[in-house]
């Protein structure tokens, strides 16, 4: 039987070369769309997980009347820094009372508000699921779990160690010191250094009612 010659007939360079072209200009037409609505979804993740530990750090203070920051077990309306938690994050890792975190952002505000690499850190964890500041194993150090003003938590069901560009989320706590609150308006904020990995935001100043992120940050007003 005689094979038709036109049915064995290829694509020829030619046409090949063309189809390519197409899917390129396709590609190159599509990729930026479809990296848009990816990055859209991380802003709006950031958001969701920031505004719920913002929620629960309230709902804690609520409870017990005092901010996530202590260890010494101080009075509700003392701060004692350098033993005090200043700043809360997702990723911290702590061991004898020390803690460390490999995922922080970085600073682009000059470090007068985030000297993360100075600032003593705990696990925002320890504070609101675990009551156990700085990992601690001892019930001393932890916050009181009977009585009216009581620990009542775990306040969130879960936290990611990072946000969607994997930097931890940061909570400038020192601010919540009692002291500060009384003779300024600083701003304590659950930040995400969003897309660039870098936090823009300073917190460290006289703020209005309804302060504004800077730059790409992510943030939710706890005070």
């Amino acid at each position: 039987m005689r094979r038709d010659a036109t049915a064995q007939h290829g694509f020829t360079l030619l046409e090949i070369i063309v189809v390519l072209a197409v899917l390129g200009s396709l590609a190159a037409i599509l990729t930026p769309i479809g990296f848009g609505y990816i990055e859209d979804a991380n802003i709006r993740r950031a958001g969701v997980d920031a505004n719920r530990l913002a929620i629960a750090i309230n709902k804690m203070y609520t409870d017990s009347g005092r901010w996530p920051f202590y260890a010494d077990g101080d009075g509700p309306s003392v701060y004692t820094a350098g033993t005090d938690a200043a700043v809360l994050t997702s990723n911290a890792v702590c061991s004898g009372g020390s803690c460390t975190d490999d995922a922080l952002p970085s600073d682009s505000t000059g470090g007068a508000t985030w000297d993360l690499a100075g600032d003593k850190l705990d696990n925002l964890r320890h504070h609101l699921i675990t009551n156990t500041p700085f990992g601690s194993t001892d019930a001393a150090k932890d916050y009181v779990s009977l009585g009216a003003r009581a620990w009542k938590g775990p306040y969130v069901d879960r936290i990611p160690d990072t946000d969607p560009w994997q930097r931890s989320y940061v909570v400038n706590v020192s601010n919540l010191d009692p002291q500060i609150a009384l003779n300024s308006l600083k701003w304590v904020v659950v930040l995400s250094a969003g897309p660039n990995g870098a936090i823009e935001t300073s917190a460290d100043a006289l703020m209005s009612a309804n302060p504004a992120p800077a730059g790409d940050d992510i943030v939710a007003r706890v005070r």
